[in-house]
Parts: C-alpha cells; sequence; structure tokens
C-alpha cells in the first residue's frame, strides 16, 4: 500500500467509442479496467488521478465518456492531458467544462499538497509529433515565476527527451530544446511526467527527474529501431508519493 499523500498517472488508453474496437489487434477497454481494479488494490485513495494523453483513440464523445467514467473509480478527481490521438477542444469542454479558442491550447495548473502541477498540451491535430509553441512556452515561464519555491511537476504527453527507440524518437516535441530551456532554468520543477511512449523511462536531468508510464493496454519495444510490442512487461501506470523523497514514484503494473 502507498504512503499518501501520492497521485497516479495514467497514459495512452486509447478508447473507442466502441468497447469492442481493437488497435493493434488489441481491444483497449479490458486491459484498462485491470489497470484500474489493480490501482484499486494497492493504490486505493490517490488524491488526483492524471491522465497524460492519447486518452481515445478515435476522439469520440463515447469514448471521453467511458474513460471518465472509469477513472471515476480510482478517484472523483481526474485531470486530462490532451494527446496526438485526442481532440483537445472537445476533450476541454467534456473534462474541464472549458471553451478553447481557436488555436488555444489546453493547458491547466492547479496546487495539491504544498506542490504546483502544470500541465501542457503538446497535440497538434493531424500530426504524430508534438509542439509546445512560443504562447504556452511564455504561459510555462509565467506560472513558474509565480513562486519559484513551491516545488513543481510538469506533465506533458510527447516525450521532451528522446527515449532511445529510433523510429519513436522521431515524433517527439519539435520545440523541446526551447522548452528543456525554460525547464532547466527553473529549480523548482522536480519531476517533469509524460506518456506517449508506451514503457517505463525515468532519467534525471540535472535538478529534475523525467519519467513515463506505461500505456494501460499496449507496450512497444524500447530501444527498438521500429515499432514492435514489448510482451515482456504487463499494461501499468505510474504511482507517485507527492513529496521530495517520493519522485518519481514506481510503476505498478498487472499482474
Amino acid at each position: 500500500m502507498e504512503h499518501k499523500p501520492y497521485f497516479i498517472q495514467i497514459s495512452d488508453t486509447h478508447l473507442f467509442a466502441d468497447p469492442g474496437a481493437r488497435l493493434w489487434n488489441v481491444a483497449p477497454d479490458p486491459h484498462l479496467d485491470a489497470v484500474v481494479q489493480r490501482l484499486r488494490e494497492v493504490a486505493p485513495d490517490p488524491e488526483f488521478v492524471l491522465v497524460t494523453g492519447d486518452c481515445s483513440a478515435d476522439g469520440t464523445p463515447a469514448s471521453y465518456e467511458r474513460l471518465h467514467e472509469k477513472i471515476s473509480q480510482l478517484s472523483p478527481k481526474a485531470y486530462y492531458l490532451p494527446g496526438n490521438h485526442d481532440d483537445a477542444p472537445f476533450m476541454a469542454r467534456l473534462l474541464a467544462d472549458r471553451a478553447l479558442a481557436q488555436f488555444e491550447k489546453f493547458t491547466q495548473t492547479f496546487d495539491a499538497c504544498g506542490w504546483r502541477f502544470i500541465l501542457l498540451d503538446s497535440s497538434v491535430a493531424g500530426e504524430d509529433g508534438g509542439c509546445i509553441g512560443n504562447e504556452q512556452r511564455e504561459w510555462l515561464r509565467a506560472q513558474l515565476a509565480r513562486d519559484g519555491q513551491m516545488p513543481t511537476v510538469v506533465a506533458v504527453h510527447h516525450n521532451p527527451l528522446p527515449v532511445g527507440s529510433e523510429w519513436l524518437d522521431t515524433m517527439t516535441i519539435s520545440d523541446a530544446p526551447a522548452l528543456l530551456a525554460v525547464l532547466d532554468t527553473s529549480p523548482n520543477v522536480r519531476l517533469v511526467l509524460f506518456g506517449h511512449v508506451h514503457q517505463e523511462f525515468e532519467e534525471r536531468r540535472g535538478q529534475t527527474v523525467y519519467a513515463s508510464a506505461p500505456s494501460t493496454f499496449f507496450q512497444f519495444k524500447p530501444h527498438g529501431k521500429q515499432f514492435g510490442q514489448d510482451e515482456l512487461h504487463a499494461d501499468g501506470a505510474r504511482v507517485v508519493t507527492i513529496g521530495e523523497n517520493g519522485l518519481p514514484g514506481r510503476v505498478v503494473r498487472v499482474p
């Protein structure tokens, strides 16, 4: 059992309108159900759940509504980031009751347990890779300057750092160097969480730990030159204790 306070990172659920639909010959719905059940056993009382993108595989209302129902079994409080498979404006309306202006990024920020959480939108409509952009980067810089002493977690869908897979590392954040320049000069950023890579990854860069969560239904083979399934590691999620000694948490997998 986890020591409180903690939160759960779930990523790359890829639900469809049809619960029986398959992606890469796997139906995402029952796999997510198994991950949720495992988390209810080992981490039953999180402060909140953070879903780091590719929530839907088809951008449909039914897929987002069903995802929210499943995540609500873990916590009534959840935050959703868009990934390259998502419809960010629709997500904002349905899951955050927020209307985005044209070209506006779905950014979010909140405080919990003495820490600040800043959620970025790296999605680019019609593209597999991501981008932060000048406007969002300046927004991030302003958020980090609000209270330079408050420890901060930044979350984004696409990986800001290469993970060592040739094919995956062609679809990262296109302006990652500019993003990293902001993060590298912000000592209050203790942790950067991301999804997209469908595998566990942890790396320290200066004072900051960068970490991903596995997908809830399909794992990519680590260090692959081309697309391939990792059949050695089960589906899972990341559980992070909020505190200096709790980072970057641990990955919990389905038995």
